[in-house]
């Protein structure tokens, strides 16, 4: 599978093994290669690490000899996912079981144009890759153009995921609806998850649909949360944390005044770029606004870089790994940022970096 079916795969790798079968990849002839780089892990190993040192990645070469490069194929028999890069952004994925021998024909490396056959996994890859085919064109012909037209390019994108999800209503039984699924997200995979048949689950790649399914299923969670939290109705979790002179401050210390939680990292560009904007606010309601900015995900010395380097005027406070803060406020992205009225509940919360959200400040404040 190309491009899109790729996007939203992390292909890792782990400790070589024994081969029982190979990948044999024919390169053009003019491809210039005289080895072929690589990266491989058991699909097991990446359907269930919790984070990338455990995927136990190995990236490793062949030698190209007449045009052909041979990847072994290791003796785990939960199978192997393989990334065989063929430039700097793009590479070819294969799913393969031991004993599988799998032929992947490059007829061009630049775009990249290929082939492949020779085991069960990959005819459900050649499946889905048959009606992706055409939308890849499309958005590649747009892309290529002058003035690319993204809107439709995203309209493509939006034919392409329909036609995905049509392919697991019509073909609820087929191993290929376990290759069709990871392209989608959200409730979108939700409905497809729910709707696939037993026969389809015994693919090998099933595990990599399980554990996709945990991450939508949190993130639906998250999306419930964050809706009922923004209702107005909900009062604000309280917290306390260490602010940049150790002392504890607790959201509850500011009842009584309007109150802006960012939360926010020195490594996210677009909690920086609002950065402006918030001092903008943080100025022009002084006295009735507080602002909180909550740190997320870095370690102490770098929160306290940033706060000094970006010249954050308000209370800025450090939220350890430990915290429960982000889950309290069902924070998926960053930056997040929450108003809390005077009588301590949440009025507002904005996902992103949105200039919408200083409309909804002035308007819940009456100014």
């Amino acid at each position: 599978m190309k491009k899109l079916l790729a996007a939203g795969l992390s292909v890792l790798v782990m400790c070589a093994l024994p081969a029982m079968a190979d990948i044999t990849v024919k390169m053009p002839a003019n491809s210039g290669l005289d080895s072929l780089d690589y990266n491989y892990t058991t699909i097991l190993n990446l359907a269930n690490a919790k984070s990338r040192a455990e995927r136990g990645t190995v990236s490793t070469k062949v030698p190209v000899k007449d045009n052909a490069a041979v990847l072994p194929i290791g003796t785990d028999n939960g199978g192997y996912s393989f990334q065989i890069v063929t430039g700097e952004r793009s590479y070819i994925p294969v799913y393969a079981l031991p004993g599988d021998d799998v032929v992947v024909e490059i007829a061009s490396l630049e775009p990249i144009d290929y082939n492949m056959s020779g085991s069960a996994l990959v005819d459900d890859m050649n499946k889905i890759d048959e009606i992706e085919a055409p939308f890849v064109k499309q958005i590649n012909e747009i892309a290529s153009s002058e003035n690319p037209d993204r809107q439709k390019m995203q309209e493509i994108y939006g034919s392409f995921l329909d036609a995905i999800k049509d392919f697991i209503e019509e073909n609820p039984t087929s191993t290929a609806s376990c290759i069709a699924i990871m392209n989608l997200q959200g409730e979108d995979f939700d409905n497809a998850y729910k709707h696939l048949g037993e026969r389809a689950k015994t693919s090998a790649v099933y595990p990599l649909v399980q554990r996709q399914n945990e991450m939508v299923q949190q993130s639906l969670a998250k999306e419930r949360k964050l809706k009922e939290l923004s209702s107005g109705n909900v009062v604000a979790p309280n917290f306390t944390l260490e602010d940049l002179n150790g002392k504890m401050v607790s959201l509850s210390d500011f009842k009584g005044k309007w109150v802006i939680l960012d939360f926010w990292g020195s490594w996210c560009p677009w909690c920086i770029k609002g950065f402006p904007e918030l001092k903008e606010a943080y100025e022009k309601y002084k006295g009735e606004l507080e602002i909180i900015g909550v740190d997320c995900r870095e370690d102490q010395e770098a929160w306290k870089k940033g706060v000094e380097k970006y010249e954050l005027p308000w209370v800025n406070v450090y939220n350890p790994e430990t915290s429960s803060v982000l889950n309290d406020y069902a924070v998926s992205g960053f930056p997040t940022k929450a108003i809390i009225n005077p009588e301590g509940k949440i009025a507002n919360i904005t996902v992103g970096h949105d200039p919408a959200f200083f409309d909804k400040l002035k308007e819940l404040m009456g100014k």
